[in-house]
């Protein structure tokens, strides 16, 4: 017997909400997350909201410490790099299926945010390039037409905020990434579309690890002047 279809619970909606205050930067990463002024600003009880954010500490996103609170987890350099190791092997992979199926409306969706992108770029305002690189990616996913393959990068996506070290160095480069994965989609190029993709998230992969070794050196003198 197929059961009646209802209406998203309390806690489900709760849980959107705060995902998407994490998405949008709204919380400080080891800062401590004001449950009661969720309370007020949702317009819930406590109870879906202490549902809600144990599911995003099952999920890794939040911390629980008892007696304390709940605060968002950092992501850490070594997270970031195995996050954009996998990452840049499933995006290719989306990104070839998107290249075979995507239509006219995504391609148009997809050129109205890189038009945005340069003026983000020039002012370096990596919150509003962190959004419209989402709003990039998530077009990619959609279109790829794999359901498991665009909820597992949905995921990976939520779990990379926040940004990791600056980034202002490669967003040119980024940026022409971007263009170039549109060109390939246009042509209908898979190949071309899967390359590109993988060679995006290996340019974060090597950014990020730039940062680790001279934070690690930096590290290292502190230690020999200590």
């Amino acid at each position: 017997m197929i059961s009646k279809l209802t209406r998203k619970t309390l806690k489900e909606q709760a849980y959107l909400a705060l995902r998407d205050m994490i998405v949008s930067h709204r919380f400080s990463p080891g800062k401590w997350i004001n449950v009661e002024q969720l309370v007020q600003e949702l317009g819930v009880s406590r109870t879906p909201i202490r549902l809600a954010l144990k599911q995003l500490e099952e999920e890794k996103m939040v911390r629980h410490i008892p007696n304390q609170g709940v605060s968002l987890v950092e992501m850490t350099l070594p997270m970031a790099l195995d996050l954009y190791r996998v990452r840049g092997v499933l995006e290719g992979m989306a990104a070839r299926l998107a290249a075979k199926n995507m239509d006219t409306m995504t391609r148009s969706r997809l050129e109205a945010v890189l038009r945005d992108q340069p003026a983000i770029i020039k002012k370096k305002d990596l919150l509003r390039y962190s959004t419209s690189d989402f709003d990039f990616h998530g077009l990619i996913y959609d279109a790829c037409g794999n359901w498991l393959l665009k909820e597992l990068l949905e995921n990976i996506k939520n779990r990379s905020r926040p940004m990791v070290g600056d980034l202002s160095a490669i967003l040119p480069a980024l940026y022409e990434d971007h263009q170039k994965v549109v060109q390939a989609f246009k042509a209908g190029d898979e190949a071309a579309a899967e390359r590109i993709m993988k060679q995006h998230n290996l340019r974060m992969y090597r950014h990020i690890k730039k940062i680790r070794k001279m934070e690690e050196g930096i590290s290292k003198t502190s230690h020999v002047f200590s």
